[in-house]
């Protein structure tokens, strides 16, 4: 069976990381993403499939880097990681992700004029001015400040602009 595209990134980009439920249908496709890294169907992932894993997508681990790897979510010191553990790094990522994502949406929000603590607001017109011209982005900006800055201030407040940039 071939590693899907998919397995291999839902795999990679969800190995390490404070605990956020999975909806069923990213339990499933943790499912099929583990059967698909579980070759010899044993129920666990060892360090010889972890590295057939890490190789197809382009990564050179050494042993430590395995021992590492599998030691960190390995409850039971097997050498391998069992479905469930594997789910928990899964949903270990989920909560960082959400966490990184609010961190860079602040980042991004202080660097247009906003405040760390979301308070102050982003000129929408200096808004406009970096996606347009900065970002030579072809969106119809004006029409999403519009919809979004429904009190026609022209000043962007912290969810507005989260709201804004989810949109685009």
């Amino acid at each position: 069976e071939t590693i899907s595209d998919f397995s291999l990134l839902f795999f990679y980009s969800n190995f390490f990381y404070p605990n956020m439920s999975l909806t069923d249908d990213e339990r499933s496709k943790c499912q099929e993403a583990f059967r698909a890294f579980d070759k010899d169907s044993s129920g666990y992932i060892d360090r010889f499939e972890l590295r057939v894993v890490l190789e197809a997508m382009g990564q050179k681990p050494s042993e430590e880097d395995l021992f590492r790897m599998i030691s960190e979510v390995d409850e039971h010191n097997t050498g391998q990681i069992q479905f469930e553990e594997f789910v928990k790094v899964i949903e270990k990522q989920k909560a960082q992700q959400s966490m990184n994502d609010e961190a860079d949406m602040i980042d991004a929000y202080v660097a247009m004029g906003g405040n760390a603590d979301k308070t102050g607001h982003v000129d929408a017109e200096r808004l406009i001015k970096v996606i347009k011209e900065e970002f030579q982005m072809t969106i119809n900006i004006e029409e999403l400040i519009k919809e979004i800055d429904t009190d026609g201030s022209g000043e962007i407040e912290y969810d507005e602009f989260k709201e804004l940039l989810s949109a685009s």
